[in-house]
């Protein structure tokens, strides 16, 4: 059986990767990214190029959004030549962005409205989990058109969870971020208090990685936790997005969240001191300068 033709929308850092790795299980594959110059390495493996959202949906049955936040889910999706402008009658339309969760579900509706069929589904993992394509993936929608997409998202993960209705991924995404950002945090508490100690970070980095507390996140980020001015696998500016995100959306649900709160205002220092285009590990660099001269 022919495999569903896709449209990919937004190659940034993550999707770029991802993109590449449906291109790789042979699905056919158009993208399309508001700089065209991000397309070049798609096409060079075999995609097409479309112009707008709009023109990758109408020759997909499956289009995919992957972008920085929820301003520009709404633009790709509903606005001028967005993608559901083209979406297709019974298209199945995934956003595997990180949003809020009330967007995700009018888009939802929208979707069902021109026919077709929507799945929020974040990932969770670094770029690293994307160019080898064993991100974590949750979904939220219909269970059945999860199954019927399931193979596509499985070119891009290991691993997929069904949550819950439309909405139901997106703010699961955003509960696993807020682990991320607070564990980030107390790491690099951690990593100073070390070193004012007179133990060198490469040590404390290692010894926290194989302890009790090591974990995947922490193994991972521990190149950015040692040259946090080093290439950015997540910014700053997009790690407080989440958070604030969370925040946001923990206060509609009556929800406090202290410790997150106080991760959030160490992003907003770091953001001030000009790093938000730095990997989230700036907060090792924040702490450091904190520290100095006690």
């Amino acid at each position: 059986m022919a495999k569903e033709t896709i449209g990919f929308i937004g190659l940034g850092r993550m999707g770029s990767r991802m993109a590449v790795n449906v291109a790789k299980a042979g699905y056919p594959l158009t993208v399309y990214n508001r700089d065209p110059e991000k397309t070049r390495p798609l096409l060079e493996i075999g995609a097409s190029a479309a112009a707008s959202p709009a023109e990758a949906a109408r020759v997909s049955q499956v289009v995919i959004t992957m972008v920085s936040d929820s301003d520009a889910l709404y633009q790709v999706a509903l606005g001028s030549e967005g993608v559901l402008e083209g979406l297709q009658p019974d298209a199945v339309f995934i956003d595997m962005s990180t949003v809020d969760p009330v967007i995700t579900r009018n888009l939802a509706e929208e979707t069902r409205a021109r026919g077709g069929h929507m799945l929020d589904a974040p990932v969770s993992g670094s770029t690293a989990l994307a160019e080898a394509g064993t991100l974590s993936i949750m979904v939220g929608g219909s269970e059945q058109i999860m199954a019927r997409v399931n193979d596509i998202l499985l070119s891009m993960g290991s691993r997929t969870t069904y949550v819950g209705p439309n909405g139901a991924a997106a703010s699961m995404k955003l509960a696993v971020n807020i682990v991320i950002g607070v564990t980030m945090q107390v790491v690099a508490e951690s990593v100073v208090l070390a070193e004012r100690a007179g133990i060198p970070p490469e040590v404390a980095v290692d010894v926290l990685a194989n302890s009790a507390i090591g974990s995947p996140f922490v193994k991972y980020k521990a190149p950015q936790l040692l040259e946090p001015a080093g290439p950015a696998a997540f910014t700053t500016e997009l790690m407080q997005k989440d958070l604030s995100l969370a925040i946001e959306m923990a206060r509609r649900l009556n929800v406090p969240l202290p410790t997150t709160a106080a991760a959030n205002e160490m992003l907003t220092v770091a953001r001030g001191m000009g790093l938000g285009e730095r990997d989230f590990a700036a907060v090792v660099d924040i702490m450091r300068e904190l520290s100095r001269g006690n």
